[in-house]
């Protein structure tokens, strides 16, 4: 089942439903509920603004990879195939435009502006070589059994409800009897366990919600789950973050401070 894209104002949705059978063989595991704690993940990259490009997968992704997990601190930049980028938009378009290629939609970017699958995203980071594989949670506590080790991607049907957040609190407002705008791609990167509620990182700047993100009740995500929901937990690739680029003036510089800290 495809969702289609609809926009609201400069609010772009672009996530459709596509679910692979094959993909019960990489379940992700369920913690018992004991080892269950609130978690924080920290973003070290921007929040991002998809505009008016369907790209919120991409987004999702590139997300990801700029929060930190167990495995490493979120990145700034990443190397493909030999060049260094920042974990940027540009970066996340460019997994938007791969999963485009590797989805089932019909149609890629550039230049059909199809939107994508948080499947198509997850296989993108795999081909680009920061992911080694992926694993998927079917349930809430799967879900929160992810996030004790890292944030993850979810893609769910997005309520007219759910442009809006409380102000008051911080939390996105799940109507369930709004009418249903489309279909998006998130990340979740914390979990609080004492009121039950997890962190909405969004790709629609910071000028939604507080500073871009949101929470949402673990009832109202368990709901949307539900409702033809899907949550992609990538394997990160193993090797280190790439030093940031030094010009021969920096470098020359910095042996120059080194030889006067010797007295040469």
């Amino acid at each position: 089942m495809h969702t289609l894209i609809y926009e609201r104002s400069d609010r772009r949705l672009g996530r459709h439903v596509e679910h692979d059978p094959l993909s019960l063989r990489y379940a992700h595991g369920v913690l018992p509920k004991s080892a269950i704690r609130t978690v924080d993940w920290k973003r070290r990259a921007p929040i991002f603004d998809q505009g008016r490009l369907g790209s919120c997968t991409g987004n999702a992704a590139a997300g990801l990879l700029g929060t930190d997990c167990a495995a490493r601190p979120g990145l700034t930049s990443v190397e493909i195939s030999g060049n260094i980028l920042p974990v940027d938009e540009t970066l996340a378009v460019q997994v938007y435009s791969l999963a485009t290629q590797l989805d089932s939609i019909q149609g890629a970017y550039p230049p059909d502006d199809t939107g994508s699958s948080g499947l198509g995203a997850a296989k993108a980071l795999k081909q680009l070589g920061l992911a080694t594989s992926y694993k998927h949670a079917f349930s809430l506590s799967a879900l929160l059994s992810a996030l004790q080790t890292g944030p993850v991607m979810v893609g769910t049907v997005w309520l007219e409800s759910m442009f809006n957040v409380d102000t008051s609190n911080g939390y996105v407002k799940v109507d369930r009897s709004s009418q249903v705008a489309g279909g998006h791609e998130y990340v979740l990167s914390a979990y609080d366990a004492s009121v039950g509620a997890l962190r909405i990182d969004n790709s629609w700047g910071e000028s939604w919600g507080v500073k871009g993100s949101a929470w949402i009740t673990t009832a109202d995500a368990q709901w949307l789950l539900s409702q033809q929901g899907d949550v992609t937990v990538p394997i990160w690739a193993t090797a280190p973050a790439p030093a940031p680029a030094i010009t021969a003036e920096d470098l020359a510089a910095d042996i120059r401070g080194l030889l006067a800290a010797k007295g040469v």
